[in-house]
Parts: C-alpha cells; sequence; structure tokens
C-alpha cells in the first residue's frame, strides 16, 4: 500500500514525514528531493504463529509513504496531481498550530477552508479530465459504457462533490480505472496542532466535515511525534504516557489508511512463511486467494479460514478443526 503525504507549505508535513521516518524504517529521498519511506507494520500473532508453523521467515505488510510536494502555483501543478494519482490513499496535513516562526494568518487559522480548496483542487483537474475526454468521444460519435460513466462523473463534480462519494459498481470503476481521478483516492486528514493543545478538541468544524464524507481524522503533533521517534522503544512508552499520547503517529495513520481503505488482514502459514495481506473488507475467499497467486484464484475449489486468535488459542490446525 502507497500513502501519500501532502500538505501546503508551513503545515508541517515535513516533519511528520520525519517523524514517520525514525526508528529502523526505510528512509529515502526520491530524485525529486522528497521523502520516501517505508514502514512494517507490527503485529505480534505472526510470530506467535510462525512458533506454531516453525516458519523460517515472517513478512509483515508493509506500507510506503511518499512525501508529495504541493507545487507553488494557484492550482495543482501536473507533476503534484501525478504523484497524487499515483499513491492509494491520501493524507492531508493540515494546521491548527502557530508559533514564532509560523504566526497565524491573517483571518486566523482556517483548517476546514484549507481542506476544501485543496479538495476543490482536486475536483475541479477530473473534471477538466472528463470533460476533456467527452468531447473528444462526442466528435467521434461514441456512445458505450466509458461515455455513460464520464458523464455521471462530470454530473458529480458540477456539484463540487468529489468522485469517492459517487456509488459506481465494480465494472463502472474498471472502465474508469485508467483515469485514475484523484477526487476517488480515499483521504485521511491529519490536524497538526501545538503540544499544549494535543487534549484540546481542536476545531470541532472539521471533524463534522470529516465525519460527513466518511474521511478519518487524527490529531497529532508533528513536532512531538518526531521527538517520540528519534527514542528507543522503551523512552518511547514513557514518553507517550507522559504526554497522554495513547498511541504514536505512525500507527494512528496506519490505522487511519486501513479505516480510509477499508482494509482487513488475512494470514497465510507454512513451515516456509508467515505472511500477512491486505484486502477490502468484505471480500470473498476467492479473490482473497488471488492475491496470494494468480493461479490460486483460477483453480479456486474451497478454502478453509480460521479467525487468528481462535487459531492461537487452540494451538494447532488439527485442535481447530476438532472444536470447529
Amino acid at each position: 500500500m502507497k500513502v501519500g503525504v501532502f500538505g501546503n507549505e508551513g503545515v508541517g508535513k515535513s516533519t511528520l514525514f520525519r517523524a514517520l521516518g525514525g526508528g529502523q524504517e526505510e528512509s529515502s529521498v526520491s530524485s525529486r528531493g522528497q521523502g520516501v519511506c517505508t514502514i512494517k507494520v507490527p503485529d505480534d500473532r505472526l510470530h506467535r504463529l510462525a512458533a506454531i508453523a516453525r516458519a523460517k521467515k515472517v513478512i509483515p505488510i508493509s506500507v510506503t509513504f511518499v512525501e508529495i510536494d504541493p507545487g507553488d502555483t494557484a492550482l495543482l501543478p501536473p507533476d503534484t496531481l501525478t504523484r497524487i494519482k499515483g499513491v492509494d490513499i491520501l493524507t492531508v496535513v493540515l494546521r491548527g498550530f502557530s508559533d514564532d516562526y509560523h504566526p497565524a494568518p491573517q483571518g486566523g487559522l482556517d483548517p476546514v477552508k484549507e481542506f476544501r480548496k485543496i479538495e476543490s483542487e482536486l475536483v475541479v483537474s477530473d473534471y477538466l479530465v472528463a470533460q476533456k475526454r467527452i468531447e473528444r468521444m462526442t466528435k467521434e460519435a461514441r456512445r458505450d459504457a466509458e461515455w455513460t460513466v464520464l458523464h455521471k462523473a462530470v454530473d458529480t463534480l458540477e456539484k463540487e462533490i468529489p468522485l469517492r462519494q459517487l456509488p459506481l459498481s465494480a465494472e463502472e470503476n474498471r472502465v474508469v480505472s485508467g483515469f485514475r481521478f484523484a477526487s476517488q483516492i480515499p483521504l485521511l486528514l491529519v490536524l497538526n496542532v501545538a503540544e499544549g493543545d494535543l487534549s484540546a478538541e481542536g476545531y470541532p468544524e472539521l471533524g463534522e466535515a470529516a465525519f460527513s464524507r466518511g474521511i478519518p481524522l487524527v490529531q497529532l503533533s508533528a513536532r512531538i511525534e518526531e521527538e517520540i521517534s528519534l527514542l528507543s522503544p522503551e523512552d518511547q512508552a514513557v514518553f507517550l504516557e507522559e504526554m497522554g499520547i495513547h498511541r504514536p503517529a505512525r500507527e494512528q495513520l496506519l490505522r487511519g489508511a486501513f479505516e480510509a481503505m477499508e482494509f482487513i488482514c488475512f494470514m497465510t502459514m507454512n513451515d516456509e512463511e508467515v505472511r500477512a495481506w491486505t484486502v477490502r473488507r468484505g471480500t470473498v475467499a476467492l479473490h482473497a486467494a488471488g492475491k496470494i497467486h494468480s493461479d490460486m484464484e483460477k483453480g479456486f475449489i474451497r478454502a478453509e479460514v480460521i479467525p487468528c486468535e481462535e487459531f492461537l488459542r487452540c494451538g494447532s490446525m488439527a485442535k481447530a478443526k476438532t472444536e470447529g
């Protein structure tokens, strides 16, 4: 899974990104000078399963975070849009703090306005793409499934509604998948606040805007999270408790990303490896098998599925089958 980390100048995006890349994660800088880091999602169940199966390897889920620069133009530049369209989920960092280096703008901080502006830019970019395609198809006298879905998209975008809120069938999504519409990408909002505001409610109107759109919202202090990321695991636990923070930023963002993508995890095991996989909630076993290997989906007959905690309680496949 690839997660974009996006935000306007001065919101603390780079600070948050450094917090994500702290510790033992693989971090690098791309050719464009922007950060890339891969986080292996910790899950102690994998090691418990490996002990039962005597597996040689444990392969957790990997999530790659990429830093996306907003550019310095009024609208999102083509390069930024291309990078946005290359991620599975877009994390939008919003500013909820001010200090000596970053004073509040004239009129005060307004993360809701900031979010709506970004969302509007994504909508406009999709509208231009869809409308241009419709005009070309009209000249060619084409009236196929793609033309129909694009008209649905344009009708939605004209109302300033992002395409992630347009219900499409699996076939309709397949027809327009090549466009990789930016406003169709799931969002995760991060409100970056000052250290003293961590326990405050923040901006209720932002929570309402996120809730009404079905978008997860995380509130944190990127500066504090960067400090935490540089500590040892033992010191991190002490610091988090002292600050009243329940989970570090990377865990909050991972949870938020899974929620936004509607992902769940399943695991496979044998004596070679125990591996974690992701699928969308509601995926049938047939398509889950295809995640492992396409041949498994083609030749699928049936699958035995056991809740992980139940299997760990039983301690073996034989006992799990005996208990039903």
